[in-house]
């Protein structure tokens, strides 16, 4: 056992030692403070250095990743642009062999010059004060481009010339991408340094350049500047005047001699200065250019002052005059065919629209144009002779449009009522955005309604005012006949036309979907933003309208078994060496509808035709001996007409109006052109063999028009029919399904409700509103179709007026039997029944 210990003597307090001064002690201290913080200074330049440093050589590899990505940009086709071959256009004969029919080329005083027919002077005067190292650099001049930022930065004497070479602005006048950006700036370079990579030399370039560039007005190129400026060819251009043209390229507009003669001197000065330093300095030592002395130089200035700009010749470049071939060739589908051409070079190869239009002249194209010339020629004589048709105010105008459903082929265009007087005229078929009117429903809600399941043939929808666009004692939409029927089946709201159906089932799809619909899947061309969100859009009220082009190629899908195709004007193009860069013959085109819900529509479009009481079209096309399907469109007091429709061998669209929003005294002008055109056909063509594509799968049923359900044995007010197999509504009780204070809808869930609620009612107005801040805009009129006014308003205690139309009727519903008989379903109709004409006796 350990013995007990003190602890108390380790315990003993310290005591310190009297506080001495020690000799360096401070300084030791504040030295050790110094280092101590001179490390932690150092570890944080440490810290800041490798941040930067990694943070750098992050932006760097990110920048570099990102401007390599450019470097195998392909570069424009100059050599295409350089051609000076006529392009030809060829048809077909009936028998498929081709023939010459067009041979496009410009004047004798051409545009485009060889290098070696513009002097050496009017090439030294363009490098000398564009690009002087032109023959020095591989189409990027890094010392222009430093000294360009340089003296953007302020840094070396101020502001230097402009860093981008020939090559460069070559590219931007080819593509037309000229906006000012750092992307763009990045894929000019690489495409300019590609340019000159072993793939075109620089007289190739420097005659592009001196060809395709502005010179001010309508000039391109230096040989159109001398024909305008100075009554003469570019060879018999004096110093003083090629050094003038030179100086053009930097400002076309503000030095263009004809507007501003004295900006135009001056800068020609600048380009003789430069010229001169140059020479002196002994900076010009190409072969190619030629040195100015002073004596040569003071005859320029001397001339100058007495230089005049009246031309004696003007460069026939506009694009109405840039072919001197025999104007009767020119017809409405060249036309549309020579702009298709050309928005496809740029779409495809970027190309800008004037050097497009110069490969048309220039380039040696050949052309297969897919039009039938007998047929055109029918159709503008047609137009132009039987006047008695259109309304005797020659400012009423028309467009007409028509194609093969089957193929996309486009077999007649008409673009204005007057004889032609020019080349590549205003087209009102293809260029002018017109309201459609009600012709618009069909596209736009019917057919995405029944592709989309919301409706059926016999669902029943709306016919009231909404009330969201609703107020007052005025509702909206407003119906032709300004009364509203509660409720209505597709296929009556179709065949008269009512815009309250209409705008209540886009209302319900919502007219995002219907806005996409129309752009994505049919390519509506006019359509804007604004359009998105409005319902009126479905009855006709667009913001700008839409073409009869659209409109057409949209109603094919309706004769074709539901796909789009786009509009062929050519089949294909080839270059001068026999390449194919343009090819249209393979056309599948885009299956928007499904061939049953096609077909379905095919048949709800009879409805306009061929119903007797209530049809907007009967009077005019029932009598034809064909089978059709259309439908009408009027604007807002006959401001604009249309009509769309189909026969197993075309689809056509006819549009009638002044060129400004003026009433027209009559509505029925395009179903009596478009009955007309038909006529025609019949009488003069064989169609024998043409016929709709319709589905089989489609199959006949009875519906109920109380409930728009597949008829029961109680059911009294009945009609048929046509379903696709997928979306058959189901059968009606006969009582409780019927509307009388309750909604029915058919069996797809997607289906927007169609029975009544606690609507809104009233008379409605019949002026219609101009207020433009409203969504909705004023549909159209005719026959039963008109959506006038904006936001028609209405009280809440008195009913929307109900017409006693028998067709649209709403008896009130028998007792329901305690047992209601359930009698067997009509079989289904696996094939559509022969179109039987109507023929009126004779």
């Amino acid at each position: 056992m350990r013995k007990n210990q003190d602890l108390n003597k380790y315990n003993t307090p310290i005591v310190p030692a009297p506080s001495q001064r020690v000799e360096g002690e401070f300084s030791q201290t504040a030295g050790a403070t110094v280092r101590t913080m001179g490390g932690m200074v150092w570890k944080t330049i440490k810290t800041i250095f490798w941040v930067a440093f990694i943070t750098g050589l992050l932006v760097f590899l990110s920048v570099a990743s990102f401007i390599l990505s450019f470097k195998d940009v392909e570069p424009p086709n100059i050599s295409a642009m350089a051609l000076k071959y006529s392009s030809h256009i060829y048809l077909q004969n009936d028998d498929g062999t081709e023939y010459e029919y067009q041979e496009l080329h410009r004047d004798e005083n051409r545009v485009w010059m060889p290098l070696k027919d513009i002097p050496p002077i009017m090439q030294t005067a363009q490098i000398c004060i564009e690009d002087h190292r032109f023959y020095e650099h591989k189409g990027v001049d890094w010392r222009g481009t430093l000294g360009a930022v340089a003296g953007l930065m302020g840094v070396g004497g101020g502001a230097g010339r402009g860093g981008s070479t020939l090559t460069q602005q070559l590219i931007k006048n080819i593509t037309g991408e000229k906006q000012v950006s750092i992307l763009r700036k990045v894929k000019e370079i690489f495409t300019a340094l590609n340019m000159e990579d072993d793939l075109y030399t620089k007289e190739e370039i420097l005659e592009a350049y001196l060809n395709l560039v502005n010179y001010g007005g309508t000039n391109q190129g230096v040989e159109a500047a001398a024909l305008s400026y100075f009554g003469k060819t570019i060879g018999d251009c004096s110093l003083a005047e090629c050094a003038l043209i030179a100086g053009i390229t930097q400002y076309p507009w503000q030095y263009n001699p004809q507007i501003f003669p004295e900006d135009s001197k001056k800068r020609c000065v600048d380009v003789l200065d430069r010229m001169l330093e140059l020479s002196q300095k002994g900076e010009i030592t190409d072969p190619r250019l030629v040195k100015i002395t002073q004596a040569e130089y003071d005859q320029a200035i001397a001339e100058l002052e007495t230089m005049t700009f009246d031309g004696g010749q003007q460069a026939d470049t506009s694009e109405e005059h840039e072919a001197s071939q025999d104007q009767m060739k020119w017809n409405w589908y060249i036309d549309v065919m020579f702009e298709d051409v050309v928005a496809d070079l740029m779409e495809k190869y970027g190309y800008s629209r004037e050097n497009a239009v110069s490969m048309m002249y220039n380039s040696g194209l050949e052309i297969h144009c897919a039009m039938d010339l007998k047929l055109q020629q029918d159709m503008e004589h047609l137009f132009l002779t039987n006047t008695d048709m259109l309304p005797a105010d020659p400012a009423v105008q028309l467009g007409f449009f028509m194609m093969d459903p089957y193929t996309g082929k486009v077999m007649a265009v008409i673009g204005a009522r007057e004889a032609r007087n020019g080349l590549l005229l205003f087209n009102n078929a293809t260029q002018s955005a017109r309201q459609s009117g009600s012709a618009i429903k069909a596209v736009w809600p019917y057919a995405m309604g029944i592709e989309s399941g919301a409706i059926t043939y016999g669902s029943v929808l709306k016919d009231q005012p909404i009330p969201e666009f609703s107020s007052g004692n005025r509702g909206w939409p407003q119906n032709f006949s300004e009364t509203y029927q509660k409720y209505m089946c597709v296929d009556r709201a179709i065949a008269m036309s009512q815009n309250a159906p209409a705008a209540w089932l886009a209302y319900d799809i919502t007219p995002q979907a219907g806005y996409e619909w129309l752009v994505d899947k049919l390519h509506f061309s006019t359509l804007v933003e604004e359009d998105r969100n409005s319902v009126a859009c479905a009855i006709g009220g667009q913001t700008y309208g839409v073409t009869v082009r659209d409109m057409t190629s949209a109603f094919c899908m309706f004769a074709n078994g539901g796909v789009y195709r786009k509009p062929m004007t050519y089949y294909y193009v080839k270059d001068h060496d026999g390449n194919v860069i343009l090819d249209n013959r393979d056309n599948p085109g885009e299956q928007v509808m499904t061939p049953e819900n096609a077909t379905v529509m095919n048949k709800l479009l009879h409805e306009p035709i061929y119903n007797a009481s209530i049809g907007t079209a009967y009077d005019y096309l029932s009598g034809l001996p064909t089978d059709i399907f259309g439908k009408t469109g009027t604007t807002d007091s006959f401001k604009d007409l249309y009509f769309v429709g189909g026969t197993p061998f075309c689809v056509a669209g006819v549009w009638n109006g002044y060129e400004y929003s003026v009433q027209l005294e009559d509505d029925t002008t395009t179903k009596v052109l478009w009955r007309a055109v038909i006529q025609h056909l019949l009488d003069n063509y064989d169609w024998s063999g043409k016929q709709y594509v319709l589905s089989e799968n489609v199959v006949q049923r009875t519906f109920c028009r109380s409930s728009g359900l597949i008829a029961g044995g109680s059911c009294y007010d009945t009609a048929l029919g046509y379903y696709s197999p997928d979306n058959i509504p189901r059968t009606c009780n006969g009582g409780s399904d019927h509307i009388a204070g309750k909604a029915a809808s058919p069996s797809p869930s997607a289906s927007p409700s169609a029975g009544p609620s606690a609507s809104p009612s009233a008379s409605p107005s019949t002026s219609p509103s101009a207020d433009p801040s409203v969504s909705p805009s004023p549909g159209e009129s005719s026959g039963g179709e008109s959506s006038s006014g904006l936001e028609p308003p209405f009280s809440s205690d008195t009913e929307p007026p109900v017409s006693s139309d028998p067709f649209v009727s709403f008896p009130s519903e028998p007792p329901i039997p305690s047992e209601p008989p359930s009698p067997p379903e009509p079989p289904p109709v696996t094939s559509i029944p022969d179109f039987e004409p109507n023929v009126p006796a004779a």
